[in-house]
């Protein structure tokens, strides 16, 4: 490996290391605990443009109460029976609806047909304990439909339904079964959600359906929503927050709802939309319809009540769907679970693009990594050994380029002698020094590049493996051994009365022993000595770099740069041509000091 190989992986691990830092300097700060975060959103006053989505402020944005928008057109207000039947009505009249199944434990409230609480069980090898996926505070926010048209507003967040069961439970043998909440609406008019629940998956079957409704409102859009984005589940919440996002399917490719700072922000792309989500590290949130929706409503807040170390971003991902026709009638999918490929596929195989994969060149070895991991976890229980036959397989696979590489570097080192004395010989002229050094390397069959290859190539399987631990769920929460609690986290030892720049508060056992791996491995393959400082600061810098990296990886690259110096040290590079050269180097040497020991003795 030559000094401009080493750099580069030096500054890709500074890259690694500073971004953090990069982003939260371009992060404005978030506003004061109990500022008002919605501010900014309150759109103008006036009637609904045709086509268009009732806006987040119409829709009674950051949890706000809010009536019909002021300053609308005369004419165009409502009249005293749909003021009443638009009104919020009283809290104090609604209900708890509980759903159980051997999945999850959820409960609605009859205000606003909404869930309050959806606890994922332990029943996956990933779940260790029951995750609550709602944030309470944001709870009035999730499953509201928004009806704006030229008559009034319907958001069904302030009214209180009528329900035909107030429980369900749900056994593995059992056959799937709805709830229906109906919302009255005078006159036989009535809007109404119903949920088909299955024993057997996260998916819940979803109907929206109403009667007299765009006679009511002046039918225009409506927007079915999930607000109040999704509750952190994982203890390191700065990496729960990392992964944190909302996005769409619009045609084949998932589009990411991007913000920039902590400002609020909506969007409103129209045009055929498959499905809209949020996510967190592990766990997902998607509304999908059986047909496409005529549009998507995306808004993001930070949430200001949070008193955290870090400031989340809170979502709200809804669908529109345009009720011309003056009502709604729609089969959705609500999937509130975990972000498992097996799980996804029974309900959109494209909701599997929410998984993170890296970048585009890094997808398809993501991809195959996880599968082998997965696969060979059927036969091996603990991912730690797994990992370590992984490691083997790799290194089998990669051992004739290895062999091809290590050759090529000894042979550099024992040409030396040889390049040296090129260097001594031709140190005026850079030029004929650099083409001699050629003809060398060209002589004896040296490629100077072929102890990078096997570096490079693995590049994109770190990248890749660096991808699985840290984002797919399939890992979270494995263990290894004794300390190694979490393959997906790092190995942390102990915990520091204080913090390090770059290292972090904890001490892990892994980038030690990892450091320790690069040094032999270094000192092994070294040509140069004048490469010798990086013997010592590339180890140094792994162990400030995978500090925080899950150890999974750790454990990986400790395990390969091990299987590479035993492989190493049981090389034997035995060429007669390279032999020659360096003995007739080292005979011209030993001739010029005879002659300068005579030259000082008659001296």
């Amino acid at each position: 490996m030559n000094r401009n190989t080493l750099l580069a992986i030096v500054l890709t691990g500074a890259v690694i290391l500073l971004m953090p830092y990069y982003y939260r300097l371009i992060t404005p700060p978030s506003p004061a605990p109990g500022a008002d975060s919605t501010a900014a959103m309150q759109a103008p006053a006036g009637g609904l443009e045709p086509g268009k989505a009732p806006s987040r402020a119409e829709r009674g944005a950051g949890g706000r109460e809010a009536a019909l928008p002021a300053g609308t057109p005369a004419g165009m207000g409502a009249t005293p029976l749909q003021t009443d039947l638009l009104a919020p009505d009283t809290a104090a009249a609604a209900r708890e609806v509980v759903v159980e199944t051997p999945l999850y434990r959820a409960r609605f409230s009859t205000l606003g047909a909404t869930v309050r609480s959806w606890i994922i069980k332990p029943t996956q090898p990933y779940l260790h304990e029951p995750e609550e996926l709602v944030r309470g505070r944001y709870a009035r926010r999730n499953l509201v439909l928004t009806a704006r048209g030229g008559r009034g507003l319907l958001r069904t967040e302030e009214k209180v339904f009528q329900v035909d069961r107030s429980r369900l439970v749900l056994d593995s043998t059992d056959a799937p079964a709805t709830i229906t909440f109906t919302l009255p609406l005078g006159e036989g008019r009535w809007y109404r959600e119903s949920y088909t629940f299955h024993p057997d998956r996260y998916a819940v079957d979803l109907h929206i359906e109403s009667r007299g409704l765009g006679e009511l409102i002046g039918a225009a859009s409506a927007v079915f929503s999930w607000g109040g984005g999704l509750a952190p589940t994982e203890e390191d919440s700065a990496q729960d927050l990392y992964y944190t996002e909302a996005s769409y399917l619009m045609g084949r490719n998932k589009e990411k709802f991007t913000t920039r700072g902590k400002k609020a922000r909506e969007e409103q792309p129209t045009g055929p939309t498959q499905w809209v989500a949020q996510r967190t590290k592990y766990f997902l949130c998607a509304i999908v319809p059986e047909t496409p929706a005529d549009g998507a409503s995306l808004y993001t807040w930070p949430d200001s009540l949070y008193q955290g170390k870090y400031t989340p971003k809170l979502f709200d991902t809804g669908l529109v769907f345009n009720i011309a026709g003056g009502d709604i009638d729609r089969d959705l999918t609500l999937y509130l679970g975990p972000l498992e490929q097996g799980f996804l596929s029974q309900v959109d195989p494209s909701l599997k693009q929410t998984i993170s994969w890296g970048m585009a060149v890094i997808r398809p070895f993501s991809k195959i990594v996880l599968w082998t991991l997965v696969l060979l976890h059927r036969f091996i229980p603990n991912y730690g050994v797994v990992l370590i036959l992984f490691s083997v397989l790799i290194k089998l696979i990669i051992w004739p380029l290895t062999h091809k590489s290590h050759a090529s570097m000894k042979r550099m080192q024992l040409l030396q002698p040889k390049i040296k004395e090129i260097q001594a010989k031709y140190k005026s002229n850079p030029q004929k020094m650099q083409q001699e050094v050629m003809a060398l390397y060209k002589e004896h069959k040296v490629n100077p590049m072929g102890g990078c290859w096997p570096m490079l190539l693995q590049m994109p399987l770190l990248y890749a493996l660096f991808i699985v631990f840290r984002s797919t769920i399939e890992l979270r929460g494995q263990p290894f051994i004794l300390w190694i609690k979490d393959l997906s986290m790092p190995d942390v030892l102990f915990t520091l009365p204080f913090t390090i720049p770059l290292y972090g508060d904890h001490v892990c056992v892994l980038p030690l022993v990892m450091a320790v791996s690069t040094y032999l491995q270094s000192k092994t393959t070294m040509t140069d000595p004048n490469q010798k400082a990086m013997l010592y600061m590339m180890p140094l810098m792994f162990i400030f770099l995978f500090n925080n990296f899950p150890s999974g990886l750790t454990l990986y690259y400790t395990l390969f740069n091990l299987l590479s110096w035993a492989q190493q040290r049981m090389m034997k590079i035995e060429d007669p041509a390279i032999a020659k050269t360096v003995a007739g180097v080292k005979e011209e040497e030993e001739r010029k000091a005879r002659r300068e020991a005579r030259r000082k003795r008659k001296a």
